[in-house]
């Protein structure tokens, strides 16, 4: 209840020079997902809507720095490092379910838990946020990230089961084959896209500013080396695809 009370506050609706100002949710599966489309949401910050980026795990199993140990530390530093970017994208600060792992890596018994856990408490926070679209994972995951893939899966679930299909618009980020190819991620053909978001040389500054909050997930010579491959890739957009339900009853699968 304090939850939903404080949410309430938080996202009490308001105006900017005579429009209504959108809500734009992203729903990641670990602290430093929204790195993803880090300068998408700089932009519609920057225009003055409420962004806000949900986190689905609590972190404390994933470290790409070998350095830094895992468990509670860890899941307390990635938290910071969330918090930290989204200050520097400008965006609301971030929302932290705390799942466990969202793989099976701890147990199926545990898995779920985790599973119902994330689903219970997603149908309770959206309809408090009240996005006006939300932003996640398609089924290649971003990177192939199985948890990217349960987390994209699991939002796309509940629209489903709840029938908020069309009240929440759920649209999937997509990366083209050259965009795919330069950053090593899934890609998807670009007959599929249906929206494609430009963004600025400055939003795409800030965006990459925040990358140096996560010191679990890269190093420096990570970081130079990414920041290299975002600026051979000189198209300043991302497309994103409409998950979209057809209505209505047929007789079998070949009815017209």
């Amino acid at each position: 209840m304090r939850n939903l009370i404080l949410f309430g506050l938080l996202f009490f609706s308001s105006h900017l020079f005579g429009q209504k100002q959108k809500t734009i949710l992203f729903i990641g599966a670990h602290p430093d997902d929204e790195s993803a489309i880090g300068e998408v949401l700089v932009k519609y910050a920057r225009q003055g809507n409420k962004v806000i980026v949900m986190v689905a795990t609590d972190g404390k199993g994933g470290t790409r720095v070998t350095k830094i140990p895992e468990g509670d530390s860890l899941g307390g530093l990635r938290k910071l490092e969330t918090t930290c970017a989204c200050k520097k994208m400008g965006i609301e600060p971030p929302v932290f379910l705390s799942v466990e792992r969202l793989d099976t890596k701890i147990g199926v018994g545990n898995y779920f838990s985790s599973h119902k856990r994330l689903m219970d408490t997603m149908r309770s926070l959206i309809p408090v946020v009240k996005p006006d679209i939300i932003l996640t994972f398609g089924p290649d995951g971003d990177t192939r990230h199985s948890e990217h893939i349960v987390v994209g899966s699991s939002v796309t679930a509940l629209l489903l089961a709840e029938g908020w299909v069309e009240k929440y618009p759920l649209y999937y980020l997509s990366w083209t084959k050259e965009q795919g190819q330069i950053m090593d991620l899934a890609y998807v053909h670009n007959q599929y896209f249906n929206v494609k978001v430009e963004y600025s040389s400055e939003d795409e500054l800030k965006a990459l500013e925040a990358y140096k909050c996560y010191v679990t997930q890269f190093t420096p010579e990570e970081l130079k080396e990414d920041h290299e491959k975002k600026v051979k890739d000189n198209n300043n957009f991302i497309h994103f695809r409409r998950f979209v339900v057809q209505k209505g009853i047929i007789n079998d699968f070949f009815s017209k």
